[in-house]
């Protein structure tokens, strides 16, 4: 009998103590939605019902009235940044309030993350120093050869298939293939073809990377719960056989063109100047900027640690692995259900295509194709591939014109699927208009301040190969439109909504779907 008392006594006090946990926000004078017990609110995303993306965009619907509200992820809690203003702040005019992402693995641990995407503070301020120059337009006109070599192997790749007959293709998985030529030959220097072998060795570890297993889940669940368990778990996100894989092809492509003294327009070839003098050579003005502050406080340069080098070079794989290919698979869907669409695009690409000869697509060229760039903002809009973005507060913050105050520690998170898709901003955000773009770099028509289109977040640690992807994605969509239009082999799908994976972060279509490719006739 005292047993049992002493057990109902401890459910007692653990259930008041969690639903005091879930006043947090309340007593601190925050507004906050209605937390479930145990699950907060987070609940449809541990039921596998929604992604973690749509979750926040459920909660962004029930309360952009607001401009921020508290949440809980379980007990944790956390604040839902709705407001285009308050981001601002958090994005731009607070930044060093706001500088680092929460980081729930142990860096020392897992350390291909420890690289520009996760690292904080003073180390993500240096490298980002370090590694913006690698991707200025100088620099990706002299890799764009390595890319056009890629999209002619896609290009071929069409052409065969479609003359045997064989017309209908997963551009899903095919465009998944283009980029891992692409970033495989860019960021490691090692030339696959993907495209025509799709059980290649990079391919198979770039799936492997995003497998989300039921172990990953309940570590990353149990981290974000309880942040402190990443330093008693040493809890490494990235499998033993990817980091090995990883690690040993950059320190074998290092080796060979230091001991072979072998250059090469890439973007391994920028990060192996980095690690030997601390700098990009072609950059003489930076170089003697480099140099200069260097002397004036009596340091030496910084140059890149090969674990640098190895985190940074997989951070390359890993962003344009998913989301560019990503971007594409959305992109041509749309455009292969509406027809006008497409041949808006098509039209534009017969024009650059024929001013410049037919002979092939240059650097300068892609940059013409401004109506197939709108396209792509707005499926970035409309279906973005990172669906949520996260800061966490530095220091106590004071938010503006308001009498709350943020803690130092909290997680801030941004709906960016939700705010993409309010109508407030957007005019029937569902319905899928590049024109918007033509007129406005954030493709808003409405009268809107601050900051709310952000495929590639906002400030100072925006996403720093936005270029990069850019480029990428519109030589693979031009490499289609300009020989074959796109049709969708479901019709079905014509005036539907595409399902999301619930288990996925970056937003994904749930199921593969296909498309049809007919030859065009060019005049």
């Amino acid at each position: 009998m005292f047993l049992a008392i002493i057990i109902i006594a401890c459910c007692y006090l653990i259930y008041y103590l969690g639903q005091r946990q879930h006043t947090y926000w309340k007593r601190r004078g925050f507004t906050q939605l209605e937390p479930k017990f145990i699950f907060g609110d987070v609940q449809p995303m541990v039921k596998g019902q929604m992604s973690f993306g749509q979750v926040l965009e459920s909660l962004y619907v029930k309360s952009r009235m607001h401009k921020l509200v508290g949440i809980y992820f379980f007990y944790k809690p956390a604040i839902l940044v709705n407001d285009p203003i308050l981001l601002q702040h958090v994005f731009i005019k607070n930044f060093t309030s706001f500088h680092d992402r929460p980081v729930n693995i142990d860096l020392d641990v897992d350390t291909l993350r420890d690289n520009l995407f996760s690292t904080p503070g003073k180390k993500w301020r240096d490298l980002r120093t370090k590694l913006s120059p690698t991707f200025t337009s100088g620099k990706l006109k002299g890799m764009f050869s390595t890319i056009t070599d890629c999209a002619n192997v896609l290009d071929r790749y069409l052409v065969n298939n479609v003359d045997r007959g064989e017309n209908t293709f997963d551009f899903r998985d095919l465009f998944a293939r283009f980029n891992t030529n692409i970033i495989s030959s860019v960021a490691f220097g090692i030339e696959n073809d993907c495209i025509n072998e799709p059980d290649n060795i990079f391919r198979k570890m770039g799936t492997k990377i995003f497998e989300m297993t039921t172990k990953k889940k309940v570590q990353a669940s149990s981290v974000m719960l309880i942040p402190a368990l990443r330093k008693i778990w040493k809890f490494k996100f990235t499998s033993d056989e990817v980091e090995a894989f990883f690690k040993n092809v950059v320190k074998q492509t290092v080796d060979y063109r230091e001991k072979n003294n072998y250059e090469r327009n890439d973007f391994m070839q920028l990060l192996i100047q980095l690690k030997n003098q601390g700098y990009l050579s072609a950059d003489s003005g930076d170089t003697k900027s480099v140099e200069k502050e260097a002397k004036q406080t009596n340091q030496a340069v910084k140059k890149l640690s090969l674990l640098d080098l190895e985190a940074n070079a997989f951070l390359f794989f890993v962003a344009g692995f998913e989301t560019s290919s990503s971007t594409l698979s959305f992109c041509i869907f749309e455009l292969a259900r509406n027809l006008r669409i497409q041949r808006k695009a098509q039209d534009e690409i017969d024009r650059v295509i024929a001013a410049n000869d037919n002979k092939g697509f240059t650097y300068e060229m892609i940059h013409e194709l401004k109506y197939l760039e709108c396209c792509i903002d707005e499926a970035l809009r409309k279906y973005p591939i990172v669906p949520l973005l996260f800061r966490v507060a530095a220091e106590d913050f004071r938010v503006p014109d308001t009498n709350l105050t943020v803690p130092k520690g909290t997680e801030m998170m941004i709906p960016v699927l939700g705010i993409h898709r309010n109508p407030d901003i957007y005019d029937n955000p569902l319905e899928f208009r590049p024109e918007r773009f033509l007129t406005s770099s954030t493709g808003s028509t409405i009268e809107t301040k601050g900051c709310y289109y952000l495929p590639f977040g906002d400030g100072p640690r925006n996403c720093i190969g936005m270029r990069m992807a850019k480029v990428m994605t519109k030589i693979g969509m031009a490499t289609v439109l300009a020989k074959f239009n796109v049709e969708l082999v479901d019709k079905n799908l014509e005036n539907v909504e595409l399902d999301i994976d619930p288990e996925q972060f970056i937003h994904t279509p749930l199921k593969p779907f296909n498309l049809k490719l007919t030859p065009r006739t060019v005049a």
